[in-house]
């Protein structure tokens, strides 16, 4: 979690234009003991990070490492359960899938079975048919 001043030097805006961000709607925070608290994730929705070499430390701080990893996990657990409804769907589509070919198998025999007529033979009648 950010505060103002925290987040203005995260992305490099001032603290005039974060809370201007939050008043007008495009980033929300929450406002704890009078305190706005802002989650990682949605400071870096609006505003992208600014690049090491352009912030004041070259190293990245703790809370830095932090927000990289939650962010990490956070894209982790989507791309998991994006690939868990990608196998729900496959799985769905083969059923499809067999249950096609089966029904074009039961077609293609009655087909054959009009075409190669399969009545009983008639008895002839005293030699005539």
């Amino acid at each position: 979690m950010f505060t103002l001043g925290t987040a203005a030097k995260h992305v490099g805006k001032s603290k005039p234009t974060i809370s201007k961000a939050i008043k007008d709607g495009k980033l929300s925070a929450k406002k704890v003991d009078g305190v706005y608290q802002i989650e990682a994730s949605e400071l870096l929705r609006v505003f992208p990070a600014i690049a090491p070499q352009e912030a004041s430390t070259a190293t990245a701080s703790v809370p830095e490492q932090s927000i990289a990893l939650a962010l990490a996990e956070q894209q982790n657990a989507h791309l998991q359960a994006a690939v868990e409804d990608l196998r729900e769907r496959l799985g769905d589509m083969k059923q499809e899938r067999d249950q096609a070919q089966q029904d074009a198998r039961e077609d293609r025999s009655r087909v054959v079975a009009l075409l190669e007529d399969q009545r009983p033979a008639r008895k002839k009648l005293f030699g005539l048919f």
